[in-house]
């Protein structure tokens, strides 16, 4: 734990897909640990993320509404991350084939 704490602590994280059921959850954990977290979500209607999912954690971490594949975006919230956690994703197999 004191590992994870040191690892963790002031470091700034990035996580997208932060409004989905796990990377709220990291972000949870990364909050309790000290992190300063930056959550990114497009928010797209059922993609699974819920700005509900992160209502304990609202006031200790920044959220922005974006789409990673939006370049111009992406590159200006990945620097000065210490961490980077990808963990978009499509629910939906049909849809990811369109």
């Amino acid at each position: 734990m004191e590992e994870l704490e040191s690892c963790f602590r002031k470091k700034r994280v990035l996580i997208t897909g932060g409004l989905g059921f796990i990377g709220s959850n990291l972000a949870l954990r990364l909050v309790e640990l000290g992190a300063r977290v930056l959550l990114v979500d497009c928010l797209l209607p059922e993609y699974g993320g819920n700005p509900f999912n992160i209502r304990d954690i609202l006031r200790k971490v920044t959220v922005n509404i974006a789409d990673v594949r939006d370049e111009a975006s992406m590159s200006y919230l990945v620097k000065g991350q210490d961490y980077i956690f990808n963990l978009t994703g499509q629910v939906s197999h049909l849809d990811r084939l369109r």
